[in-house]
């Protein structure tokens, strides 16, 4: 006759380390978990498979123009901010190299050299003097004030595109309108798009858009009475017109598939640059 078996039950072990004897279950597939696999949850605690599970099917918060939610960074703000002072700096000892193979003028453009239309953007007027580092420090204060909100708000991409887009916008109207035997520099004609387009946002969602009417109307005064002879305040109203008809493509495409839509109308705004400067070479070539 057999005597009572006093042989201790044996304790469960964690699935994903069959040597480690363990008390605790994933709260969500109930499988036992050692120190190691344990990840707090809302109760009790879930394993890494469980976790990793839940993140594949939480959809990621977005904000109202379609892109993810991020806090911080504004790494676009601090390449464009960094690129104007460098930029700006070289030219001092290269008598102006820098802005000589950046900057747009018309007799540029009809040579084929059309990079100018984008790097004209990337550009502040002039080095050394009182008026050219008065626009350096007001277009870094701009892009440092309100280059990083737009850029959590749009996210790198689409805020890129409309930095570059209000560029070739005062391009294109200073190719159509300006002398071709003017130079120019853009960073502002990009900066002022930025705004006119933060002001159709807030108008998107019901915010006061007073602050960045002052601000861009203040900016526009400043470099009509800065550059009015030579023709630069013109291209300020490019970026303008064309920063605000890019906001309003991202602001108000509609949800469904937003983002193709806000791709085809960015795409159509640059589109239509180009065909009205490839117009003007056409007709006047």
């Amino acid at each position: 006759m057999a005597g009572p078996d006093f042989t201790a039950p044996t304790d469960p072990v964690c699935y994903r380390h069959p040597d480690r004897p363990t008390g605790i279950r994933c709260q969500r597939c109930k499988k036992p978990i050692c120190g190691e696999c344990m990840n707090p949850a809302s109760v009790g605690f879930q394993c890494p498979r469980c976790v990793a599970a839940g993140r594949e099917t939480t959809r990621a918060p977005r904000i109202p123009f379609g892109a993810g939610l991020r806090s911080g960074g504004g790494i676009v703000t601090k390449v464009l901010m960094g690129i104007l002072v460098a930029t700006f700096l070289l030219d001092m000892p290269t008598g102006g190299l820098v802005s000589n193979t950046l900057a747009m003028a018309g007799y540029y453009i009809d040579s084929g050299q059309f990079w100018r239309l984008l790097t004209y953007g990337l550009i502040t007027t002039g080095s050394g003097s009182f008026f050219s580092i008065l626009g350096l420090l007001m277009n870094l204060l701009v892009l440092w004030m309100a280059g990083r909100s737009l850029e959590s708000e749009l996210g790198p991409v689409r805020f890129a595109a409309l930095y570059l887009l209000a560029g070739l916008g005062g391009a294109t109207v200073l190719y159509l309108v300006a002398p071709t035997n003017y130079a120019f520099a853009g960073s502002t004609a990009a900066l002022v798009g930025l705004l006119a387009a933060n002001a159709i946002f807030k108008r998107r969602t019901g915010e006061d858009i007073r602050p960045d009417i002052t601000l861009l109307v203040l900016l526009v005064l400043l470099n009509i009475l800065a550059a009015f002879a030579s023709f630069g305040w013109i291209g300020v109203i490019g970026g303008i017109v064309v920063g605000a008809i890019a906001g309003a493509t991202i602001a108000y495409a509609p949800r469904d598939r937003r983002g193709t839509w806000q791709a085809v109308g960015l795409g159509s705004v640059a589109a239509a640059c180009l065909v009205a400067i490839a117009a003007k070479l056409v007709l006047f070539s």
